[in-house]
């Protein structure tokens, strides 16, 4: 249905929507990032097209949006955390990644997409996101052992999913050579420590000079994003590769939050559900009915194989390091939700091009992608919610043991997840290094 809209109409409808049904959500005790995607399908060419799908301004916003997503995503991980439970967590990270990862190239071989697609879609399904954090921070058990295990292990599948998104992107539209990968090889080891250390002293040095208004430090921080995301670009790897590692270092170099609370403002209130919003344009219910219908055992194939993965990374985990059944279940089901970095993932699979036109994934994936979207954020929270209180007596990580947890610091887990300091934030000044 088409309907004749004015661009200020068009954008107050999208703004109400926007605020109404991710509450709607969240009274349905469902993720709110479905209620931004709803939105997306209902103001986008599925429904009633108050936004045009390719317009200029939608797809900057999004672009934009998803740059600052990812960022988010990156600033948010704890990497204090990580080292404090490294052996622990390095284990789990490698099996709730490679565990899936096989599995799913296993799927996508078998339903004929080729070997780059195939590994594409093991990475989208190896990583995931903590929907059920807050839970366990109600609860008072996010000190526990496995849980701090699963929270850390995260980073390393974040990291490791990112890594091969960029690859397989950039084999898909080259081509595959030895030489090639060695290349792509010696960039990245030039790349990320150019990111990680050179950009992120660039950004503390402009934020103390300039940044004393927090106008100037949302540019500084856009600036610092987008450089990033296309100096990614420039060597061949998705921008988001790049907004991802930018995160990271800002979170190391800037030592706290309140430089990016006014970004964090403007990307939750218009760049971030922008992105969401065209994801929402990209479910088509002709093609998702038609994958159903046609291929409903690559749909359960892509269920089974998330979930089937994260439990027994999670079983194999709880089994070397002797967890209760509760901790052990506890860990499935926070690594069963696939969220927002999932759909980011598939939705740049889905835009990738090679020289002959032809895209990395189908329209098909991606509505199936959706469908475990959606799945996987109802079933893991549910789990956590049952499990969880049957560790809350579990004893905690021992101050004498070699790998204390003393940091509960929640992780980014989306975009309706906000994480606001009530504290006024310090001058400038106070993010100087210690001398």
């Amino acid at each position: 249905m088409n309907f004749e809209y004015s661009p200020l109409t068009g954008f107050a409808i999208v703004m109400a929507l926007i605020i109404l049904l991710p509450r709607l959500m969240e009274r349905l005790r469902l993720p709110a990032v479905l209620g931004f995607i709803l939105t997306g399908i209902l103001v986008g060419p599925a429904f009633f097209g108050v936004v045009e799908k390719d317009g200029p301004v939608i797809t900057l916003l999004a672009e934009i949006g998803k740059l600052l997503f990812m960022f988010f995503v990156g600033f948010e991980i704890d990497l204090e955390l990580f080292k404090k439970t490294r052996n622990r967590s390095m284990v789990f990270g490698f099996l709730t990644f490679i565990i899936p990862m096989v599995l799913g190239v296993a799927l996508g071989r078998a339903f004929g997409y080729g070997w780059t697609a195939a590994i594409l879609i093991g990475s989208i399904i190896s990583s995931h996101t903590l929907l059920a954090y807050p839970i366990l921070q109600r609860l008072g058990v996010v000190g526990n052992a496995a849980v701090a295990v699963t929270v850390s292990g995260t980073i390393f599948t974040d990291i490791a999913a990112m890594l091969v998104l960029a690859v397989a992107i950039s084999i898909h539209q080259t081509g595959f050579s030895v030489r090639f990968l060695l290349i792509e090889l010696v960039e990245l080891a030039v790349f990320v420590p150019l990111v990680m250390f050179g950009l992120s002293k660039v950004a503390r040095k402009a934020i103390i000079r300039y940044g004393q208004t927090p106008e100037v430090r949302v540019m500084v921080m856009l600036v610092v994003i987008v450089v990033a995301a296309e100096a990614a670009r420039v060597i061949q790897l998705e921008g988001i590769v790049g907004a991802f590692l930018a995160g990271i270092s800002l979170k190391r170099a800037l030592r706290g939050k309140f430089a990016v609370e006014q970004l964090e403002v403007l990307a939750h209130s218009l760049f971030i559900p922008s992105f969401f919003l065209a994801t929402g344009f990209l479910v088509d219910f002709a093609v998702m009915k038609q994958t159903i219908l046609t291929q409903p055992l690559m749909v359960a194939g892509l269920l089974a194989a998330t979930f089937g993965g994260k439990a027994l990374a999670a079983w194999l985990t709880g089994l070397r390091f002797r967890f209760t059944r509760a901790e052990t279940v506890t860990m499935a089901s926070l690594s069963f939700p696939q969220m927002a970095a999932t759909l980011a993932s598939a939705v740049v699979g889905y835009e990738a091009f090679n020289a002959h036109g032809e895209r990395l994934l189908d329209a098909g994936f991606v509505n199936a992608v959706v469908m475990l979207v959606i799945v996987s954020c109802v079933v893991g929270p549910i789990l956590t919610a049952r499990s969880a209180p049957r560790i809350s007596g579990a004893p905690q990580v021992s101050p004498a043991a070699p790998e204390p947890i003393t940091s509960t610091e929640a992780p980014y887990d989306a975009p309706s997840a906000g994480y606001h300091s009530h504290l006024p934030p310090p001058s400038v000044d106070q993010t100087r290094t210690p001398s």
